[in-house]
């Protein structure tokens, strides 16, 4: 007879008793009560399932598969009446947009006589008055512009890399960007600066709406292009020791804005798109007779 030596634990002599209880949960497939009920079933001369079962899962494995296709289809394929709206609306805007630079084009050439007719009626040809007629067109923009100048073009910074999940990062040119530099080019004596085609007059304005710069309620997009005609001397100054190339030389250091300066030699502009103002007047007041 033998007995366990002190903080020794007796030996089961049957080594699978202590996973019996493991078994148990693991081994049966269906729990006992399922088995218990197929075996009373059989016990009782009937099937150990219902039968009911197997067909039941088929319909609804069909109807289930029945309605994910037609789910399918009807997001895959496009609506026909969304479509052909969607078409009648591209075609009406593309209309529009040709409809808008044939007018353009109406306006310029039609400006352009209008201003042979003032000169041709109202002074004599090579006339001081003549003269003044042309340099106030300049200066309102009413006339295109052809000569020297230089060409400024500012470009956002390249976009850093950024981790996964992460959008890239980069710093862009802003309203302030263009105006700080077309003030700089007006002060160097430039005598008319368009940006990114626009001719800039006394009324233009520079703003900042969103992601978007607007010039004159137009949106733009970069590089941007400013294209200012006047004395080169003068403005290659401002544009390499002046505020202006101070101003850049800073945006490409610190905030990494990339931008090009370059003298041109032969500059077009052409005249502003709208001269007009638009002025706010009180309406007037209807008396009591002309309301009857």
């Amino acid at each position: 007879m033998r007995f366990p030596r002190a903080g020794q634990a007796r030996r089961d002599p049957d080594p699978a008793a202590s996973m019996a209880l493991l078994n148990q949960v693991l081994d049966p497939p269906v729990g006992p009560g399922y088995s218990s009920a197929a075996e009373a079933r059989e016990a009782a001369g009937l099937p150990r399932s219902s039968g009911f079962a197997t067909p039941l899962m088929f319909v609804t494995a069909l109807a289930f598969g029945v309605l994910l296709t037609v789910s399918a289809l009807t997001l895959r394929v496009p609506d026909p009446v969304a479509a052909e709206t969607r078409a009648q609306l591209v075609t009406r805007i593309e209309a529009a947009e040709a409809a808008g630079d044939d007018l353009r084009e109406r306006v310029e050439t039609l400006r352009a006589e209008l201003l042979e007719l003032e000169q041709a009626q109202t002074l004599p040809q090579g006339s001081a008055g003549e003269g003044g007629i042309a340099a106030a067109g300049l200066q309102v923009g009413a006339a295109a512009v052809q000569g020297p100048g230089v060409l400024i073009t500012l470009q956002d910074a390249v976009p850093e890399a950024a981790g996964p999940g992460e959008r890239p990062r980069a710093e862009r040119v802003n309203a302030r960007d263009i105006q700080l530099v077309v003030n700089r080019l007006w002060s160097a004596g430039a005598e008319a600066i368009s940006v990114n085609g626009h001719r800039l007059t006394s009324t233009s304005a520079i703003r900042y709406a969103g992601e978007a710069i607007i010039v004159d309620f137009r949106g733009l997009a970069p590089p941007y292009e400013i294209r200012a005609i006047g004395d080169p001397e003068r403005l290659a100054e401002e544009t390499s020791r002046g505020m202006t190339g101070a101003y850049l030389s800073e945006l490409r250091s610190q905030l990494g804005i990339r931008s090009e300066v370059g003298a041109q030699e032969q500059i077009t502009i052409g005249a502003a798109e709208r001269l007009t103002t638009r002025v706010g007047r009180v309406p007037e007041q209807q008396t009591s007779e002309d309301t009857r």
